[in-house]
Formats: structure tokens, C-alpha cells, sequence
């Protein structure tokens, strides 16, 4: 059997002796398309035929002959990769383009009296607030009526109307506090409950417009000053120091004492357990149902080394927390429950690294969880990842794994954060196990509810946190946050001053710390 171009080859050997030649180097100057044109259209066509043409020029015609007298699958070969290298030429300068232009928008200078007259013009405009109605603003008592500066109004574009609104529990007293955990049960809705600020995509999401444009005003000004270490991938958050204007009159101690808004019911449910799985099913509860309340998207102030704060709950419980190390940031807590019936402690240890329109959290911290009798909850922290700096929806997710460890009685848990299938990114599941056994299913979502073998004992919709109130600063006690001088600046929306406090604490901080690295 013959092949249809050897019988092709054989009918007309003249003319292809004839191609050859007129190709070969020595008997003219090569391969030329125009002398093979007649020949080409001599050829007997088919209606679905398709011929292909050399347009590259960077490809010579002289490749191979069959390139300009058909199809065949070399041609087809090279067309396709001559075709694929175009495409990534165009994609490489289409990349470029991108790039140069975002670099052109880090070195615009935010204008700020525009956001000062938006602020001014729509001072009592609830508009911006319809997606999130249901968290009334609360006004707060002007300490002065004089005529703001303009870095002032920068300040009030986030401190003024976007402070945060939290749905805490009504109960809080210590006779109602104590009667629910006695009325504790697990719950009987079968929904997928999430709450209003969860993403569809997971997480959760800021949904104040005015905040958003406010924060990325502020945002594209910082990196004004630092963009070349953040386009490189290697700047370390920890490191800089952030101006005033974009933090809120808090310390970030006091989202530390936070992290147990929920264990006036839970924790002290655990503690009457004495099955210690139903025991770890609260703690599990009481740890990842803080989430949508504990993560926020408005700076506290970083603490000062040395600094502490003190809170409470009305159940009794009292929470303390303070800065032990400056680089790497380490703040250590302390929160003991009523009557002194579990003791829970750890520190935090944040690394934050920071991408073109993302920011990742990682705390290398620990915590633990004692009650008497010597039985002990050892489990780590999961990453946070704040997305939407600059464009897109902006949100925050939790990522990575938790692992709960009770060695006294061989019980481990694992939560995989971030790991369901086909679900939203803050859909969670996991096991728990008891001397290496799986005894039950966890599943649910920190924004949403968590159930143990399809069993439900959290539920956003159902379960309010409590409320810790800071205790009056102690004169005595001048490591308190509420004396730090920027902060109180801040809270009199006197920005100037507060950011001149600021750096004066910091450059003081940076000094003591060189002077204890001469004396190693």
C-alpha cells in the first residue's frame, strides 16, 4: 500500500525534481514562495481543505517543502507552536503593561481633601450603612467643637463612623450567665446558618463602601513609602511602623482578651463535664465561634513592650494580657475562670507578610487550657489572610489546621480549616480521636455553626457572645494601655499629636532595645 503522497511523487517527478532544485544553495538563492506559487494552484483542491502560510518572520520558507505545498501534521506541529510562542509574547507584554501600570498608581499621592468634603457633605448620610443595618452606629460625645485640621478629618473618615458594633449578649449578668450554662443542650436546627458578614465565596467580608474606599486611600499611601518591599514579597509588617491615621483608639491587647467572649458559656459548661470528648466538643466551640467577631478590619494599635491591660466578665471570670517582647512580637495571657475553675494562657506571636492585595497573618503562638484535677488542652493558632487591599471583595479568611492534644486522657482533634469541597472557604471539618479511634465527625463553618457527629452545638443565630469590659486604669499601674498618651490623642481625634506621641514611644522603644542587644 502507497501512501498518497508517494503516488503524488510518482505522477509528477519532474516537478518535484524541479522544487527540490530550485531549493538546493547551489543552483540559485534558496526556496522561493513565488516560484511555487503555479504549481501550488495546479493542484487539485478539496472544498474543506485548509493551506497554511509561513507569517512569522523569524521562520524560513526553506524548513521543509511540504510547509508551503499542504497540510501535512509537520506543518501543523510548527504552526501550532509558532502559533503558542505568540501567544505568550503577547502575554509577557500584556504582564509588563500590568505592572508598569500598577507601579505608576503606588506613586500617586492620595488626596485626602476629597475624602475630608465626602466625609463633611455626608456626615448624617445612612446610605452607606444598608448592607449591614442590622449594627445600629453608635454617636460618641465630641470632646471639643473646634474646626478639624486636615489630618484630623483623615482620622474621622474611620474613627468617627466606622467603629465597631458587636451583637453581645443581653444576659450579662452573672445569675443569667450561670442559669444558661445549666440550660446548655445542644441545638436542634438542621440549616446552614451563616452570619450577615460572611462572603459567598467564605470568610468575612467588609461591606461599608466608605470604609473600603477610606482604607485603600490610606493603604496605597503606605505603600507610597514601602512599595519596593512589597512588590519584592519581603516586607515584614512587624517591622514598620503604621501611621496613626489608619488605627482605631485600641490597643491589640485588648483583641487578645476578646479571644474568650465565648467562655462564659462554654468553658464554664466544660467544666462541669466530666466526659472529657463533651468536654473537648465545647472547647472547640468556644475557640472558632470568635472568629467573625474577633477579626476585624480596623487597626488597633501596636503594643508597647512592658504594656498591659486587665478585663472581666460578669460571670466572674477576669482576663489579663501583656507585651513581653518587642521583635518578634509576643504577648502573653492569662484568663482565670470564676472561683478559680480552669485557667486558660498561651501567647501570641504574629508574622504578618504582605502581597500585592492580600495580607497573611501567621501566629506561631500557643494556648492552653487547665482544669483541676490536672487535666490539660494544648492546640495551636490557624493563619488569618486578609484579601481585597486594593481591589475585589475585601475580606478575611481563617486557613490551616488547628490541633486540640489532651494527653491525659489520648485524646486529639484535628480541624481542617478551609478544606470542604465545593463549599465556601470558611467551611470547616474534621475528627476527633481517642487513643488513635475516630469517635466523631466535626463539621460546620466558623461563620456559620459546628456539629459533632451531625450534632450541633454552635450556631451563629442562636449563641450571642459576651462582652469583656476593661477595667479602670490603675494610677498606680502605669503600663496600663489606656495611659499610653497616642492613644488618648487619638480617642480626642487630635491626629497630629497622636502621631508625634506615637513615634516618640516607638523611637524610645527601638533605643532600649539596642541598648539590651551592647550589654549581650
Amino acid at each position: 500500500m502507497f501512501c498518497c503522497s508517494s503516488q503524488k511523487k510518482k505522477q509528477n517527478p519532474k516537478a518535484t525534481q524541479e522544487l527540490f532544485e530550485s531549493g538546493n544553495p547551489q543552483n540559485g538563492a534558496g526556496f522561493q514562495h513565488q516560484e511555487v506559487a503555479p504549481e501550488i494552484d495546479d493542484r487539485p483542491k478539496k472544498h474543506h481543505s485548509m493551506g497554511y502560510q509561513v507569517q512569522d518572520e523569524n521562520v524560513s520558507a526553506s524548513i521543509c517543502p511540504s510547509f508551503v505545498v499542504g497540510k501535512t501534521p509537520f506543518t501543523v506541529f510548527v504552526m501550532r507552536v509558532l502559533e503558542k510562542q505568540q501567544k505568550m509574547k503577547q502575554e509577557l507584554q500584556q504582564q509588563e503593561e500590568m505592572k508598569i501600570d500598577f507601579q505608576e498608581d503606588l506613586s500617586v499621592i492620595v488626596n485626602y481633601p476629597q475624602i475630608q468634603a465626602e466625609v463633611k457633605n455626608n456626615e448624617n448620610d445612612k446610605s452607606q450603612f444598608e448592607e449591614i443595618a442590622e449594627e445600629p452606629i453608635q454617636e460618641e460625645d465630641d470632646e471639643d467643637d473646634r474646626e478639624m485640621s486636615e489630618e484630623e478629618a483623615k482620622n474621622a473618615a474611620i474613627y468617627k463612623w466606622a467603629r465597631e458594633v458587636h451583637d453581645y449578649n443581653a444576659d450579662n449578668t452573672e445569675t443569667l450567665i450561670l442559669q444558661a450554662v445549666s440550660n446548655f443542650k445542644p441545638l436542634q436546627s438542621k440549616e446552614e446558618s451563616r452570619s450577615t458578614l460572611a462572603h459567598k465565596d467564605g470568610g468575612k467580608v467588609c461591606r461599608n463602601k466608605k470604609l473600603i474606599r477610606t482604607l485603600r486611600a490610606i493603604g496605597r499611601d503606605i505603600i507610597n513609602q514601602i512599595g519596593r518591599q512589597i512588590l519584592s514579597g519581603n516586607l515584614n509588617l512587624t517591622t514598620v511602623s503604621f501611621p496613626i491615621k489608619a488605627m482605631i483608639p485600641k490597643s491589640a491587647l485588648e483583641k487578645v482578651l476578646m479571644s474568650s467572649c465565648l467562655f462564659p458559656l462554654y468553658i464554664n459548661r466544660a467544666t462541669q463535664e466530666k466526659d472529657p470528648i463533651e468536654r473537648l466538643k465545647l472547647i472547640i466551640c468556644a475557640t472558632l465561634g470568635n472568629f467573625y467577631i474577633n477579626c476585624s478590619f480596623l487597626k488597633p494599635l501596636n503594643p508597647i513592650l512592658g504594656e498591659t491591660i486587665s478585663g472581666f466578665y460578669q460571670d466572674g471570670t477576669i482576663a489579663y494580657a501583656e507585651q513581653i517582647s518587642h521583635h518578634p512580637p509576643v504577648s502573653y495571657f492569662l484568663t482565670i475562670g470564676p472561683k478559680n475553675s480552669y485557667r486558660f494562657y498561651g501567647y501570641y506571636n504574629y508574622e504578618a507578610k504582605a502581597g500585592f492585595n492580600s495580607l497573611s497573618l501567621k501566629n506561631k503562638g500557643k494556648r492552653y487550657l487547665s482544669f483541676p484535677g490536672g487535666d490539660l488542652i494544648e492546640y495551636n493558632f490557624a493563619g488569618e489572610e486578609y484579601s481585597g487591599s486594593f481591589w475585589g471583595p475585601m475580606k478575611v479568611e481563617c486557613k490551616g489546621k488547628i490541633n486540640f492534644v489532651d494527653k491525659k486522657n489520648d485524646i486529639t482533634a484535628c480541624v481542617e480549616l478551609n478544606g470542604v469541597t465545593w463549599k465556601p472557604t470558611d467551611y470547616l471539618q474534621g475528627e476527633i480521636k481517642k487513643k488513635g479511634k475516630k469517635v466523631c465527625k466535626i463539621y460546620g463553618s466558623y461563620m456559620g455553626y459546628i456539629e459533632f457527629a451531625e450534632v450541633r452545638y454552635w450556631d451563629v443565630n442562636y449563641i450571642r457572645p459576651y462582652e469583656c469590659k476593661i477595667f479602670k486604669p490603675n494610677p498606680l499601674l502605669q503600663s496600663d494601655a489606656s495611659f499610653r498618651q497616642d492613644l488618648r490623642c487619638l480617642k480626642r481625634n487630635q491626629v497630629l499629636e497622636a502621631q508625634e506621641q506615637k513615634d516618640t514611644l516607638e523611637m524610645a522603644q527601638r533605643q532600649e532595645a539596642k541598648l539590651r542587644k551592647l550589654k549581650k
